[in-house]
């Protein structure tokens, strides 16, 4: 029982990171910080313990690419005369989320003895399993709904407004339909990791686990059909590459009846609750348009294609505008003097190089690439599944400028810890 308590502790300290929310009681902390400053006295208590200061070369790099950030953002506001600091400190904030990162692999490794790959990507898939049971038992009760908005203070000025969408403790919107889309393919990578034969139970829960953050998870945001695409690219493509014999065997039972019984659940909320059948409507719009009208459309499709537009000058590509939002009073592209994205634009990519050019795109991927080395390197086995996280995160730029560093945090630092471990 005590270690159970234990994991349920862990796995909400790690919903508490992965989905951080301003705390009602302190407008300006969010619950990320909190767990952050936890795990800067955990590093301070293990160092102490071990009487010594070391400090990963691999963290090392990573530090120094993010402060690169950093200071080509200064410089761009700089040159263009703005004051929009959006990425100025982005090296404190990428500290920020790899001290919470340590806090939660710190008590993994206390709860369970060892903190892996697996273990990780297992309480981030329980974290989302959860957030997504959540979301729609909040539909279902109003009294739930009111205590878990109150638990989270003003999340608009966090997570953005709901917009009438269900949404999670902290969980909503395009940054968490990231989240959700890289936990899909860390499950698709632990599905293919676990053996049919002797862990089937654990198998089914995988499979319904892709299956429930999959559709509600699509609900929330629909950003997170990305995951559902990579996801199944990367089991399509492993059947005809190895291990086939695991695919004619044991694993199509189980996934046949995961799938079976997801979809007589489905199509059972779908005839008898209007408000499971209007979110899933809008979180499959597109399926539905196809079905219904012949062609696919969705609503935020349209208003994404209204978004391409192209700097118009070489200094633009080159170093940005120096502006990540319109400035106040400033008029954008249509000419109405209204503060949000500037050059009126969510297109991550567009939104990068409109801010610091294609210089602070190339140093803001190459945060994402530096971590995926780490990990490339320091876990042989799993290395496909931060190439496949690293596509999640660069796909997902087409859509919005949001990242999940938050996702690779916890690898990342116990590539690191395992690094510096072996070193001694």
């Amino acid at each position: 029982m005590r270690q159970f308590l234990l994991a349920i502790l862990t796995g909400i300290i790690t919903s508490l990171f992965i989905f951080p929310f301003n705390l009602p009681f302190l407008a300006d902390v969010n619950t990320k910080m909190v767990i952050a400053a936890v795990g800067l006295v955990l590093f301070g208590y293990d160092m102490l313990r071990k009487r010594e200061v070391v400090i990963s070369k691999d963290f090392l790099m990573f530090s120094i690419i993010c402060i690169l950030v950093s200071v080509w953002t200064y410089l761009v506001i700089t040159l263009n005369n703005t004051t929009d600091t959006s990425y100025a400190q982005y090296v404190i904030s990428a500290w920020v989320w790899m001290g919470g990162a340590f806090a939660v692999v710190w008590l993994i490794r206390a709860v369970h003895g060892k903190a892996t790959v697996e273990r990780i990507g297992q309480y981030l898939v329980a974290v989302c399993v959860a957030q997504c049971i959540l979301a729609y038992a909040m539909t279902l009760s109003p009294a739930l709904k009111s205590f878990v908005d109150s638990l989270m203070g003003n999340a608009a000025d966090f997570m953005g407004p709901a917009e009438g969408r269900i949404y999670g403790l902290g969980a909503a919107l395009d940054p968490a339909g990231l989240r959700f889309a890289a936990v899909l393919v860390i499950l698709a990578h632990l599905i293919h990791e676990t053996d049919s034969a002797t862990d089937r139970g654990l198998e089914a829960f995988y499979l319904f686990a892709f299956i429930l953050i999959g559709v509600i998870g699509n609900m929330i945001s629909r950003t997170t059909i990305i995951g559902i695409g990579i996801a199944l690219l990367y089991g399509i493509i492993l059947l005809f590459v190895e291990k086939r014999e695991r695919y004619l065997s044991g694993f199509w039972v189980t996934a046949s009846l995961c799938i079976l019984v997801s979809l007589g659940l489905i199509v059972l909320l779908y005839q008898t609750n209007y408000t499971f059948r209007s979110n899933l409507r809008f979180g499959f719009e597109g399926f539905f348009s196809l079905v219904e009208k012949g062609y696919w459309e969705t609503n935020s499709t349209n208003i994404l294609k209204g978004m391409v537009i192209w700097p118009e000058s070489l200094k633009t590509w080159a170093i940005g505008d120096g502006l990540f939002f319109n400035a106040e009073g400033t008029p954008d592209r249509f000419g109405q003097l209204e503060t949000g994205f500037y050059m009126d634009t969510d297109i991550g990519y567009l939104r990068y190089i409109f801010y610091f050019g294609s210089i602070g795109l190339v140093l803001l991927t190459a945060v994402f690439a530096r971590i995926t080395a780490t990990c490339w390197r320091l876990f042989e086995r799993h290395r496909w599944l931060f190439i496949l996280i690293l596509v999640v995160n660069m796909v997902g730029w087409v859509k919005v400028s949001s990242d999940i560093i938050m996702i690779f945090a916890p690898f990342f630092v116990l590539a690191c810890i395992n690094e510096k471990e072996r070193a001694e």
